[in-house]
């Protein structure tokens, strides 16, 4: 009776200490992200996707049975129920089915838990490291590397064990992110990325790096590793952001400016690349590359622009750093010439030649006949091979370009160069990470990081960082985790329910909200007698399917200063 006893407690205690960390994750990541009108912090139960309508399109993903139930145990889901829902033939190996679209951008672990590998023997020590580290603290490794304070400098005193005592400095850092490459990619194909596993043992490796902010979103994500702020001071703080009127749902994408220019002012914090460049007059070449420019843009900065807004006395003219990324409409690459330039090897690099050039050899699931339908089908080109192809190329390309034929990798200046590998978002959104199509984007991607490693062996000897990491993981498909999905119009119609009829289409209760963040219209909640925690309770209650969607709300002054 006792052994029972004490079971039963056992269990009890490892259930609440599991149920504090979720929480005690959310509210840290809130108050590192909370903007100055934010007033609720919305959590939904784990795998549930808060996000826009989903595609009207599905997609036929292919799946392994071995992956998949892999994939299964590790989130403590049930393929007995998974078969039984997908009719599946107990002998199969490999089936197919149907999906829709997953996102990503909450606190939970498929969301958070990243890796980050550092090589660079002239400057660390390897191991293999199970501290917590943040994408924060990315720039503040190379600030200590280069010698030089930042803005945005970060405590590096837990972390002085990966150091090497080096006065000299690299001659390139190289960055690269593999968008969505969060662990759970990694552990659904154990086997398809040989080069990141032997760099695991040939590098600094943090096996347990997180995204500490709210939300586990690119944007976000790119800003962080760019400039080392949290969203409570970069003020990006989500992909996008969501009003209503009009009886409509209408969203802004961040960075985007009036009639669709870009807004640099947006990220209210200096880039390390902005510093560096205008501490050494311009010396060093920034490269920062990526197809979406909420990606590109968060990493390298502001350009011209900050130099214009910091230098103005100065005669120094300032210089166009290499930003950019794909046109998608007219299937090419571009810049903001206010405050970017773009590479001539992008002239290359025009996505239907490409396609066209390269498909006798790159076998994959993206097919197309005719320029028409290779733009309707443009995210499963970025979710292809294709994608990764092009953009390990154009990237070596520039620094040639840029820096290799300009003789200026021995000038003794540190470059900065960014690439976000991005196929690898693309096809989770659209096939799921856990299927054949995501392995086979992630195999390449592996393989292209290798050859950019190899080709920085060949220019620059060992006299050069590389570090891999990635913005944010993502949740399983729903038609896995038997998750739900629901969209900002059912979300804001919901809400809306509290005031009067005749004004639900002309105004509502909801200033704006993200994914996770959320601003009151207090003046029409004043007006119509309604309270903030009408409002929660209201959330509360929403319900997908019968079941109800939110886990957890919390108010402002519930989301205490955080540490750490």
């Amino acid at each position: 009776m006792k052994d029972k006893l004490f079971i039963v407690f056992a269990v009890g205690i490892v259930f609440i200490l599991l149920n504090c960390k979720w929480e005690k994750d959310y509210k840290r990541a809130a108050f590192l992200s909370m903007q100055p009108d934010t007033d609720l912090i919305l959590a939904p139960y784990p795998f549930y996707i808060f996000d826009r309508e989903a595609r009207d399109a599905i997609t036929l993903s292919h799946y392994s049975k071995e992956e998949i139930k892999n994939i299964l145990e590790e989130h403590e889901l049930s393929w007995d129920t998974l078969s039984e829902q997908w009719k599946l033939e107990l002998e199969e190996e490999n089936f197919t089915k149907e999906v829709n679209y997953t996102s990503h951008y909450t606190q939970y672990s498929y969301d958070t838990e990243i890796p980050i590998w550092i090589y660079g023997p002239k400057w660390f020590q390897y191991g293999i490291y199970s501290d917590e580290i943040f994408q924060q603290h990315i720039p503040s490794i190379y600030s200590k590397i280069l010698q030089f304070d930042f803005s945005n400098k970060l405590s590096l005193d837990a972390y002085q064990k990966i150091f090497r005592e080096q006065n000299e400095k690299p001659e390139i850092i190289v960055t690269i992110v593999v968008d969505q490459g969060g662990r759970q990619l990694y552990k659904a194909h154990k086997g398809a990325y040989p080069f990141l596993e032997s760099l695991s043992s040939n590098s600094v490796y943090f096996k347990k790096a997180k995204v500490a902010h709210l939300e586990s979103h690119t944007a976000v994500g790119h800003m962080a590793i760019g400039t080392g702020a949290f969203p409570k001071d970069a003020r990006v703080f989500s992909n996008e952001i969501y009003t209503y009127s009009e009886g409509k749902v209408k969203h802004r994408p961040v960075y985007q400016g009036t009639n669709n220019s870009l807004d640099l002012s947006e990220l209210n914090s200096a880039s390390f690349a902005d510093e560096w460049d205008l501490f050494l007059n311009n010396e060093p070449v920034i490269i920062s590359q990526c197809y979406a420019n909420r990606a590109a843009v968060g990493m390298a900065g502001h350009g011209k622009e900050f130099q214009l807004k910091q230098n103005k006395t100065n005669p120094i003219q300032p210089d166009a750093d290499f930003v950019y990324w794909q046109d998608v409409k007219n299937l090419n690459w571009s810049t903001y010439s206010s405050a970017f330039d773009k590479p001539l090897a992008t002239g290359k690099y025009n996505l239907y030649p490409f396609y066209l050039a390269n498909q006798a050899n790159i076998k994959t699931h993206f097919e197309v006949n005719n320029p028409i339908e290779f733009l309707s089908k443009i995210h499963h080109f970025q979710g292809s091979e294709f994608q990764v192809r092009m953009d390990g190329a154009l990237f070596r390309d520039t620094i040639e370009e840029t820096i290799l034929k300009k003789n200026k990798h021995k000038d003794g200046k540190t470059d900065l160069a960014y690439l976000t590998l991005k196929a690898t978002d693309a096809v989770g959104h659209l096939y799921g990470w856990e299927t054949k199509e995501a392995k086979q984007v992630l195999q390449a991607t592996d393989d292209e990081i290798k050859r950019i490693y190899d080709f920085l062996k060949t220019h620059y000897e060992d006299n050069f960082i590389l570090l891999v990491t990635a913005d944010h993981g993502a949740a399983p498909m729903p038609e896995i985790s038997n998750g739900l999905f629901l969209t900002h119009e059912t979300f804001f119609k919901s809400v809306n329910e509290l005031l009067p009829e005749s004004e639900r289409n002309k105004s509502s209760l909801v200033k704006w909200v993200t994914h996770s963040q959320l601003s009151l219209n207090k003046d029409l909640m004043k007006e119509h007698h309604i309270s903030e925690e009408e409002v929660i309770q209201k959330i509360l209650s929403i319900e997908v399917n019968h079941r109800k969607f939110f886990r957890k709300i919390w108010k402002r002054d519930e989301i205490p200063n955080a540490s750490f």
